[in-house]
């Protein structure tokens, strides 16, 4: 009982990230709470993660942008992802992000277009849990070190990478999906260990 309340607390906040499917979010949250251990970050970097990412959400939820705007983040590195109508509110989400303790580095992805609606999301959702099985399956990729959204068939990308190899593999499996126009990635080359 304990545990489940010790989970709770860890996802509350979180299963309110802004993203247009929240059976999704909710999915990935608790998929990332699981694997954990299996991270190429540390424990640290990963309670940090999730504070950033939930003191954010907060602030989308206090302006009521949370429906608009995803929110992903890795070792202090933020992505901002979704779908706005105005300029001015790409530029005010990047200026909420910016003034959270913690972030390091900010990706302000955020389309402006008057393009969405259900059809779209639809869409969206369907190459996001398709690339996450093809991650899953694919040889010399830990999918675990990637975070990923769709954006009208842009899939943008966030995490770190082991080698120059696993990088490649993942945008080319990316770019090869059906419905994928696009492939933007943020994802760094860890350095060797050692060096």
């Amino acid at each position: 009982m304990g545990l489940v309340i010790l989970l709770f607390a860890l996802l509350a906040p979180l299963l309110l990230a802004g993203c247009f499917n929240p059976f999704l979010t909710a999915g990935n949250t608790a998929a990332d709470v699981g694997t954990m251990g299996a991270e190429e970050r540390r424990l640290y970097n990963i309670a940090e993660d999730y504070t950033i990412k939930s003191e954010i959400t907060n602030k989308y939820f206090d302006e009521t942008m949370l429906m608009e705007i995803n929110t992903d983040v890795y070792e202090g590195r933020v992505m901002l992802t979704g779908a706005v109508t105005k300029a001015a509110t790409k530029q005010k989400a990047e200026l909420i992000a910016r003034r959270v303790k913690g972030v390091r580095e900010i990706f302000n992805e955020i389309q402006v277009t008057t393009n969405g609606g259900v059809n779209a999301s639809t869409k969206d959702f369907s190459i996001e849990i398709k690339l996450k099985f093809n991650l899953l399956a694919a040889k010399g990729i830990s999918s675990l070190n990637f975070r990923w959204r769709s954006v009208h068939g842009v899939v943008y990308f966030i995490g770190g990478a082991q080698s120059r190899e696993e990088l490649n593999k993942v945008i080319v499996l990316a770019r090869e999906m059906d419905g994928v126009r696009k492939v933007v990635s943020h994802i760094r080359i860890r350095p060797k260990k050692g060096s």
